[in-house]
């Protein structure tokens, strides 16, 4: 393989040029080796200490959460939601008998976005703020799917949204602490966390549009599960070389059995919170992210042992958002790819 270095400039040259004013911070391990850099099209590169929102990449993280729990004995991937959430909150039965694996694989059949979440106070600069736990609680109460799962597996933010809250339940642990405790504290994770603290904040770069208009932070009261997480570049790569096999037993078990595919989803599978594509006959479990003014990828294939991140502080242009070209999500495929065998 050639120079870390010029591989990473050579497939983000493309992003760079089409977003000059981004900051992206990279990290990249191929065989053990690391590689770490902050890159910028014009002006000063970021630091690679850098914290960002990582918007719908907290969901592998929500999805690890629940593999690293039915390790311990927590729960169990094919437990229901009615298990979890007290009759009061989710009464219907075809509701209740949504597995938890379902939430994670987004075969749950619940939509997309809460159906009421225009009842929120419109506030486009944080469109989730205001969807309160008094209306996720409505949702839930009035929520009456027609067919049992599975379904198709199609995305579901609220599926993730709920999955977070299920958990929290069985913990009696807000999200935010469960995985501090569960997950982050005990796998090193010393700077990703669901609320940015006095001592993060000045690392925080803040998200902007594609045209770098800054963007106000986005926050997720109800659904924290589905994109409340901030990381460095430095932190997700943690995590991702232990779902390599580098770290404690337990939590190696637990995140190998996230990438394993489990459903059909179009032109690849999904894991556990993982998409799973085939790239040179080979397993690779990836992410991408567009979300509040920030865009992530992170992937790894454990056959080639190797790793990508990459977080910028620019949301997507509306011409990647017409084409549905997530920025970020082709060069992190073609970096895998190069580490292939």
């Amino acid at each position: 393989m050639s120079n870390p270095s010029d591989l990473l400039h050579a497939e983000l040259r493309p992003y760079l040029r089409g977003y000059p004013t981004a900051s992206v911070c990279a990290a990249m391990t191929w065989r053990g080796a690391l590689h770490v850099e902050g890159l910028r099209g014009k002006g000063t590169a970021p630091a690679t200490d850098a914290l960002f929102s990582l918007g719908a990449l907290t969901e592998v993280f929500t999805a690890a959460l629940l593999s690293v729990m039915a390790e311990r004995g927590d729960v169990r991937l094919d437990e229901p939601l009615g298990n979890l959430i007290p009759r009061s909150l989710l009464s219907d039965e075809v509701a209740r008998s949504i597995t938890l694996e379902q939430l994670a694989t987004h075969t749950s059949g619940l939509p997309h976005l809460p159906p009421n979440l225009a009842a929120a106070p419109q506030n486009p600069d944080d469109p989730f703020g205001q969807y309160s736990a008094a209306l996720f609680g409505e949702f839930l109460r009035g929520y009456h799917p027609r067919k049992p799962p599975p379904h198709p597996s199609s995305e579901s933010f609220l599926g993730m949204g709920v999955l977070g809250h299920a958990l929290s339940r069985r913990m009696a642990l807000n999200y935010g602490h469960l995985m501090r405790d569960v997950l982050c504290k005990p796998m090193g994770l010393v700077d990703t966390t669901a609320r940015v603290t006095e001592e993060l904040a000045p690392r925080l770069l803040q998200g902007h549009t594609a045209r770098g208009k800054p963007v106000p932070p986005w926050t997720f009261p109800a659904l924290p599960g589905g994109g409340a997480l901030h990381s460095t570049v430095a932190d997700v790569m943690r995590f991702l070389e232990t779902g390599l096999g580098r770290g404690e037993t337990s939590f190696t078990k637990a995140l190998f059995r996230m990438q394993a595919p489990r459903v059909k989803a179009g032109p690849f599978q999904r894991g556990l919170g993982w998409n799973v594509s085939q790239v040179r006959g080979k397993d690779v479990a990836w992410r991408s992210s567009v979300m509040g003014g920030y865009v992530g990828f992170m992937g790894l294939s454990v056959a080639a042992d190797a790793a990508v991140v990459l977080l910028a502080d620019h949301g997507w242009s509306l011409w990647a958002a017409l084409r549905g070209r997530v920025p970020l999500e082709a060069p992190g495929l073609a970096l895998m790819s190069r580490f292939l065998p």
